[in-house]
Parts: C-alpha cells; structure tokens; sequence
C-alpha cells in the first residue's frame, strides 16, 4: 500500500506534463511560417476573383444578405457605402499579401482575420462558406503566434537568418516559441472533421451514395474530370462515403505522432485531390491541404534539411540550387535594425495601407462597373419578353414521365441496394437483375419492366410500386430453358408508356455451349 500511492502520483505527474508539454513546448515555428506563406495566397484568388463585384455584394449601395439578418439581427454589423466597401476590400487583398511575406506580420493577419470575417457574413448567399470559416479561425490563430519570426520580412528586417540550421550547426539560432497556436490549429481541423462526419451519420443519402453520386454529374462549381465517369460505378461511391466517415472520425485521435500521423495526413491529401476532380471543388481543398503544415513540427524540418544536405553532396544540381540561395542570402542579409529602421518601415506600411485602400476605390470608380457616369446614364436591367415570363410562371405543366427516371440498367449482381456490374450478355440458366433508378421527389409510382423477344411480343409482365421514399426498383428474371437464344428487348413503362428499353443477348448454356463446339480430330 506504501508503494501504490507514490506511483500513482507520478503518474499523474507525468500525464500533467505530457499535456504541459503538448501545448506549452517551445520550437521554431516553421509549420506556421508555411502556413502563413501559402494560405493567404489561395485565399488571395477568392478576394481578387471577387473584388469586382465588392460594390454589389457586400454594400449598401448593391444587394448585400448579411448572415445575422437571417436570426433576427438586424444591422449587427455595420454596411458601408460602395466607395467604402471597395477600399476595406482592397485593404483586405494588400493584407493577404503582406501576411504571406511577413511584412508588420501579426498587424496584417489581424486586419485579415476581421475583414475577411466581414465581408464573408456581409453576403451570407455565395461568401460565407465552410472554407472561409475555417481560414479565418486559422488567420485568427496565425495573428496570435509567433509565424512571422522566420521567413518574413520581419524577420530579414530584424537581421535573423532566414535559413535552417545544417547538420553540424545550432538550431538554436533561430528564435523558438510555444507551440499552442500550432496545436490549436490542428484541434481545429481534427475537430472540423468530426463535426463532418456527425453531420454524415444523420445523412443517409450519403451512406447509399446518391447524395456524391448526383453531385459527381453536376456542375454546380467547377468541371471535374473524374465525376461523370465515376459516377457510372456506385460501388466507389459507397466505399467512399465509409471509408471518409472512418477517417474524420479517427483523425482527431491519430493524426498526432508516428505512422498514424502519416496514414491520416496521407488519407486527408488524397480525399481533398479527390474533391478536386470528381466535385469540382478548388479553394476548400487547397486551404485544407496546406492547413495540415500545421502538422509539421521541428523534428520533421530537421530530417528535411538533412536529406536535403545528402542530396546536395550527392547530385551537381541540388548542389548549385543550394550554393544560389545561399549566396542570394547573404546578399539579402542585413545587420540588426535598430529603431529607425522598424519606424522608416511603419511609415512605408502605413503609406501602402492608405495607398492600397484608396488606389483600390479609385480604380473601381474609373472602371464604373454601373454606368454611374456613363453619358447615357446608368445601365439597367434589361426587361424580359412578356412571352417568356408566362412561361417562366406558368403552372398548368406536368413532369413528363420519363423525366421522373434517372438511370435503366441490366446486370446480375446487386450490392447494398445499387446494381454493381452493368451486363447486355447472359447464358440460359443465368438470372438478370434490372434496376429502375428514379429522381427524387417523386409520388408513388407503378413501374413496369416487361420482357418483349425480337419480334416485339410481350413475354413476360413484371410491375411493382415504387413508394416515395425510394429511388430504385429490381425486378429478376430468371433465363430457364423455356427460352431460346437470341436477342430479347426489357421495356421499361410508367403510367402506361413505355420510357426506354435495354437489348439483351441470351446465349446457349455453358453446357449446350460445349456439346455443340466442333471436336478436333
């Protein structure tokens, strides 16, 4: 009993500080600095694609949808006029640039972090989205650590080296700090995962693979590469949709340390490139991909910089590549600043933030997006032909009946309720499974999936309901030896018309097959 308790004290010493040490350990924060580096550059697309529209989307002069409008809060947030909005937009894209070269690195991601906040829950229709809410929580976490002591401006200004120590120097020599912003940022997407993955498991749609399967065969973003064909396949989409439920839910819990850091960070690449080409998505996964430098730690650089030195003794080029940025270095290097300088750069700061902000409005009012001072007057909306507003809002129209399906195939093998292998060849003896896939919503449906020979006789009627809650009807067919070989036509028919039909080949059985094969002498 003596012996117990002593022990069980150190270890809860040691859990104490083992949590101490995971967010209050000090190292060089070179994670952040590539964070800090990459983000606002894909963040800057977004801006610069939408700062033509600043006036109209988030002014008082346009059309704004502020977010908090929509639960009661009226003028939460304050809505400026055009002039205004134009100049805090183009403040916002000169931040994005200077947190990306470190330059006054923690006053820029700050006015970044507000403003892109801003403007994102100013136009609730097409700004906000999960990207620019994660972003601006990583921006806001980036102001608040110490990411510009490397690889900046700042850093070149205050005369530290902007390098990684070799093999046999000091790593010291460059400045560390602790390490909870970076552990922040990772409980962040670790987090954001889990809550995805919560969402899913409340989504069934999701599990059966129609909710990625109707996505891949849209173009509601961009063009994806991948999506049509693969939509051509359910089982991937199944497979899928379990795979990335199993993976946002044991990221927060692996991604840490080891080979399951790797495993996750590895899976999380490859699920955000997947995105790209079968969703169609671009800025969502370049900010989730580049957020995972937030995973790289000192030791990580460390093995980096070495096999890096081995490279550069074993090959000529990786050795000139090294020897240009190192004498490119000491070029750029600069002796400490003293307080003149920092000041002669806080001038030059402030000069380009007003520069920027006012050049920005200028350049929109020159370029009169509106006509406001065209001599013919502002441009207006063109009226639409009465024709075509009559038949924009008419409503004695029906749903035609085959556009109520979405896909009519023929295969022999079905899995979690999707027919897998799509055939148009059978043997007798073979059983044909024919799915009936419908597009939701839809009433309850009489489905009909009759068998008809060459000469166009009906063989067979098979119906059955589709009830509304579902998007897929099988009907079997079993091919005995009641039926001869030949090719057979399976007529799809709702409400008493024919929507489409599928032509089969049915062959001999593989026993009939051999009898009749020709014997060699």
């Amino acid at each position: 009993m003596q012996n117990h308790a002593p022990h069980t004290r150190a270890e809860k010493r040691s859990f104490f500080h083992e949590l101490r040490e995971f967010f209050f350990a000090t190292e060089v924060p070179y994670g952040l600095a590539l964070l800090r580096i990459l983000l606002p550059l894909i963040v800057l697309i977004d801006v610069v694609r939408r700062w033509p529209f600043a006036r109209e989307l988030f002014s008082a002069d346009g059309a704004s949808a502020p977010l908090a409008e929509a639960y009661g809060y009226l003028g939460l947030l304050p809505e400026f006029s055009g002039s205004i909005t134009v100049a805090l937009f183009s403040l916002l894209a000169f931040s994005l640039v200077t947190s990306s070269l470190g330059w006054f690195t923690r006053t820029s991601l700050l006015i970044t972090t507000v403003l892109y906040a801003y403007f994102g829950m100013q136009d609730s229709v097409s700004s906000i989205t999960k990207y620019v809410v994660i972003a601006s929580h990583i921006f806001l976490l980036l102001s608040i650590s110490r990411c510009g002591d490397i690889w900046s401006i700042d850093a070149w200004l205050a005369g530290r080296k902007p390098r990684t120590a070799p093999p046999g120097g000091s790593w010291n020599q460059q400045p560390a700090s602790a390490v909870w912003p970076r552990r922040l940022i990772q409980l962040l997407i670790g987090i954001s995962y889990f809550g995805a993955a919560a969402t899913k498991v409340h989504t069934p749609a999701f599990f059966t693979g129609d909710q990625l399967q109707y996505w891949m065969m849209t173009y509601i973003y961009y063009s994806q590469p991948l999506g049509d064909y693969l939509a051509h396949y359910p089982l991937i989409s199944i497979l899928s949709a379990y795979v990335t439920l199993f993976w946002e839910i044991l990221f927060v819990v692996i991604a840490w340390r080891g080979r399951g850091r790797i495993w996750m960070l590895g899976l999380g690449v490859l699920f955000h490139l997947g995105t790209v080409f079968m969703l169609g998505l671009i800025i969502f996964p370049m900010i989730m991909i580049v957020s995972y430098f937030s995973f790289l730690n000192e030791h990580d650089v460390r093995r980096i910089a070495l096999a890096w030195h081995r490279a550069r003794r074993r090959w000529s080029a990786v050795r000139r590549i090294s020897t240009l940025g190192t004498s490119l270095q000491q070029n750029l290097a600069l002796r400490p600043g003293g307080p003149s300088r920092i000041a002669v750069a806080a001038g030059c700061f402030g000069m380009l933030v007003l520069t920027c902000s006012a050049g920005g409005a200028a350049l929109e009012y020159q370029l009169d997006p509106y006509g406001i001072r065209h001599p013919d007057g502002m441009y207006t909306l063109e009226r639409i032909p009465e024709e075509e507003v009559r038949e924009l809002l008419r409503n004695d129209t029906a749903l035609r009946e085959k556009d109520k399906f979405f896909s009519f195939t023929v295969g022999d093998w079905a899995v979690a309720g999707h027919l897998i292998n799509r055939r148009d060849t059978f043997r007798i003896g073979e059983r044909i499974v024919v799915q009936a896939a419908v597009n939701p919503p839809h009433e309850d449906m009489w489905v009909e999936v009759n068998l008809h020979d060459a000469e166009d006789n009906q063989l067979s009627r098979v119906g059955q309901v589709v009830a509304r809650e579902n998007l897929r009807s099988f009907v079997y067919y079993q091919l005995d030896n009641s039926f001869e070989p030949g090719e057979y036509d399976l007529v799809l028919k709702s409400a008493g018309k024919e929507i489409t039909r599928r032509t089969i080949q049915l062959l001999p059985a593989e026993e009939t097959a051999a009898l009749r094969a020709p014997v060699a002498n």
